[in-house]
């Protein structure tokens, strides 16, 4: 689909055009935005939401005519403000995407008119390399013995980490066999992995705050770097409650959406890492400036991101200059077999980090051949209750 202006602008970097392309996986689809200007110039952004594909890009054509087309792309923040406090029902998942996906798209479009990555128009890098933590590679399910396998073979690749989430189906207050099967899988991956690799817990907000604090005392053993998400977010006083009551790190923050409800986040003073989704709380910027206020009282940040490689490449210029990151999440290499085929300049991994890229923009470009093979996905779904949900691939 596709959002059109009329008569070209001064050539200062004037949005003429919005286009939307939804690519079908297994369980999610992907949305891409690609924005052109009247001087040439386009940007690329992301704006994948978990099983709202269609109503994220609905959202963009919106967002694209009342606020972005006809504008100077370097008027980010003011056309960033204008998507969010003129749209009153705001701060939400859904328009969040959109904003996301079109703003990332704006700093890819400035990086290359002023021929710079995005990381230099954003204080410039302060890393060499990204460290990453693997996810998805855990599709043996409930299978012990094959998961610790798995889980050696990641180790083999020299990420810093791996999450995952071993607790299957289970709901708020699980039965004890569901516990006592969970305890024993992360046992055998410790014990595949050594102890110098990092093990993160996805909790998928599942437990109540008893069943969480329980559990992760029961996991102390086996050395657990971050529980996360152990209870549904939106009750802040549960996961403080929780946070007050392990020895674990707690993990959260990427159903936190914008930067005014992270405030009660982390003045309960319970976070020991925090997790926003550069996509779903609208963008590099607003990403940038919620990780400022986690670094303000020493708490480092890892941002999620299980979505598409654009996002990824996103991810990496936020990572380079953001001072408080712990490492990245990745899918790359767990994913689609054709993922490396959407870009051109596709990140992927190596020896379990990024590099950090100097090509100009987020440093990728859309491979629209590849991007048109796999077309949207209907039934592209993840039911996360059920007992096979982790076979996603």
């Amino acid at each position: 689909m596709t959002a059109t202006v009329g008569a070209a602008g001064p050539k200062d970097c004037r949005v003429s055009r919005v286009e939307t392309y939804l690519v079908g996986t297994r369980w999610r689809n992907f949305v891409f935005v690609r924005v052109e200007t009247d001087d040439g110039i386009h940007g690329v952004g992301e704006g994948t939401l978990e099983w709202q594909a269609k109503a994220v890009e609905a959202s963009v054509f919106d967002l694209a005519r009342r606020h972005v087309i006809g504008r100077s792309a370097f008027q980010i923040e003011r056309m960033w403000q204008d998507m969010f406090r003129n749209e009153f029902a705001r701060g939400g998942p859904v328009v969040n995407s959109a904003i996301g996906a079109i703003e990332m798209a704006l700093w890819d479009i400035v990086g290359k008119a002023v021929g710079r990555p995005v990381y230099d128009l954003l204080g410039g890098r302060c890393h060499e390399r990204i460290p990453a933590y693997a996810n998805a590679w855990y599709g043996a399910g409930a299978d012990i013995g094959a998961v610790a396998e798995a889980a050696a073979a990641v180790a083999a690749k020299g990420y810093r980490g791996l999450k995952f989430d071993p607790f299957g189906s289970s709901g708020r207050d699980p039965e004890r066999r569901e516990i006592a099967r969970a305890v024993d899988m992360v046992a055998a991956v410790r014990e595949a992995v050594g102890e110098e690799m990092e093990i993160l817990l996805d909790c998928h907000g599942r437990f109540s705050p008893g069943s969480a604090i329980e559990i992760a005392r029961l996991l102390e053993p086996s050395r657990i770097y971050w529980f996360e998400e152990p209870c549904d977010p939106e009750n802040v006083g549960a996961l403080a409650k929780i946070g007050r009551s392990i020895k674990t790190r707690l993990a959260t923050g990427e159903r936190c959406y914008t930067k005014y409800h992270l405030q009660a986040l982390l003045a309960s003073g319970e976070v020991s890492v925090l997790q926003p989704d550069i996509i779903h709380v609208g963008g590099i910027l607003e990403a940038k400036k919620m990780a400022a206020m986690a670094d303000a009282i020493y708490i480092p940040v890892s941002f999620h991101n299980p979505f598409g490689p654009v996002a990824t490449a996103a991810a990496i210029q936020l990572d380079a200059c953001t001072t408080n990151i712990v490492m990245q999440e990745s899918f790359c290499e767990y994913d689609v077999p054709w993922r490396f085929d959407l870009l051109e300049n596709c990140p992927r991994p190596v020896n379990g980090g990024y590099e950090i890229p100097t090509r100009p923009g987020l440093g990728v470009d859309l491979n629209l051949d590849a991007v048109r093979a796999h077309p949207y996905d209907e039934d592209a779904y993840l039911p996360m209750w059920g007992d096979d949900w982790a076979k996603r691939f």
